[in-house]
């Protein structure tokens, strides 16, 4: 039986390249999604991953088709976002845990929107890694209230019903991730050649 593979020329899977660029971006924002980095921080990551992706883009994608192109960057980029976004709530899911925990001090955002980031412990005077991030100043200074947290501290901790919100979410990225790759790979079949 003949291999249908066989028919294919390394240049039908030149879309890898931007499948590439896109996925380092996402790796990119997962790192930046967990508790490692500021919550306010994140918008200026996701400034510095699109730039170079467009500079790397640039150099590296030409003769792509234009709009398979455009539509693989366009989805590539909801694709990081939403990494960025939902890293922490899907550790959370996947591995997180409720604990009882008291908070110990209150940080307004510098940037433009109010938000509001508690440093809690827990009632057994263990520290719960990252910040408790809402959008309204809730809580007072020495409250109790209940949150889930990484065991490694490794997301930052949220409101069991900041949780709820995200549930399954882990399942959309994979599926965006999955459409991406196709637009990609679309986008970079060789052009049919003109006839004359």
């Amino acid at each position: 039986m003949r291999n249908p593979l066989r028919a294919l020329h390394p240049r039908q899977f030149r879309g890898v390249r931007l499948f590439l660029i896109i996925t380092v971006g996402a790796v990119i924002a997962a790192l930046a999604g967990t508790a490692l980095l500021r919550a306010e921080h994140r918008g200026l990551v996701i400034g510095l991953v699109l730039a170079a992706g467009l500079v790397a883009g640039w150099f590296w994608l030409s003769a792509f088709r234009p709009v398979w192109t455009a539509a693989a960057a366009v989805l590539g980029f909801l694709f990081v976002v939403s990494v960025l976004q939902e890293t922490g709530p899907s550790m959370l899911q996947l591995r997180g845990g409720q604990v009882e925990a008291q908070t110990v001090s209150l940080r307004e955002s510098d940037g433009p929107a109010d938000r509001y980031h508690y440093a809690v412990i827990a009632l057994s005077g263990r520290p719960v890694g990252g910040e408790l991030t809402l959008d309204e100043k809730a809580y007072r200074i020495g409250e109790s209230l209940t949150v889930v947290e990484d065991p490694d501290g490794l997301a930052h901790p949220m409101l069991p019903a900041q949780v709820a919100e995200h549930r399954q979410s882990w399942l959309a990225v994979v599926v965006l991730y999955l459409v991406t790759g196709l637009l990609c790979l679309l986008a970079g079949r060789p052009r049919r050649p003109k006839k004359a």
